[in-house]
């Protein structure tokens, strides 16, 4: 078996990149194409949720019952109209200050992965726009779990699956979802306030380590590997 190494798991939007909205206008058009609703994602809240959660949300906020098979064909109508608009306006996805520098000084002391609510595809649209794709190992995703909280023992599992043996799990991201997340799966909460939430709503969940942004951060991430 393999020494224990250290794994970051980092969450994407809000955290390391934004896409000005691109998600939310991606799924507003599937869900309207396939199930007649216009803007049902207007009104919910995006941050620290898992793409399968929204489309719960948004069949309860419209009234209706999802089919059996929603969730996929929902899945496969999105992802097409993501890489649409990400494609159709190059520089939509940016992203954050700092990047991709900070994933190049945590590279060799720890394993940069993905725990976020998107789906697989989705992420992979995401970040390939900004072209870190590559940068990361392995992840957990949306397809994985509807529940942001059941990600860290999937994260975990998967790092085995990829020959890793995972000692110290770091959570990083922008909402207290993420520290939640963390907290049920034993791992170290980092909450950056680049994202959807405040510094006061993230204090208030008592992260382990709480940053104004990744690059004044750094120093203070690196000391937690």
């Amino acid at each position: 078996m393999s020494s224990p190494e250290s794994v970051i798991l980092w969450d994407i939007d809000g955290t390391l990149l934004s896409t000005g909205g691109a998600g939310r206008e991606a799924l507003d058009l599937a869900f309207e194409e396939l199930f007649g609703v216009p803007q049902a994602f207007a009104g919910v809240s995006f941050g620290g949720r898992t793409d399968l959660g929204l489309v719960g949300e948004a069949f309860a906020r419209a009234g209706l019952t999802a089919p059996d098979d929603a969730a996929p064909r929902l899945h496969d109508r999105y992802i097409g109209h993501l890489r649409r608009l990400l494609a159709a306006r190059p520089g939509r996805a940016r992203l954050l200050p700092g990047l991709p520098d900070v994933l190049d000084q945590t590279a060799p002391r720890a394993v940069n992965a993905l725990l976020t609510g998107n789906w697989r595809e989705g992420a992979a649209a995401k970040l390939g726009a900004v072209g870190v794709w590559e940068r990361f190992r392995f992840g957990a995703f949306a397809d994985d779990a509807a529940e942001r909280d059941a990600l860290v023992p999937i994260a975990r599992r998967r790092a085995l699956d990829h020959g890793i043996t995972p000692g110290r799990v770091i959570v990083i991201g922008d909402t207290p979802h993420d520290v939640s997340c963390a907290r049920a799966g034993d791992a170290i909460a980092v909450a950056v306030c680049t994202g959807w939430s405040s510094r006061e709503e993230l204090e208030a969940c008592r992260p382990d380590l709480l940053i104004e942004d990744l690059p004044s951060g750094l120093d203070a991430l690196l000391a937690l590997l």
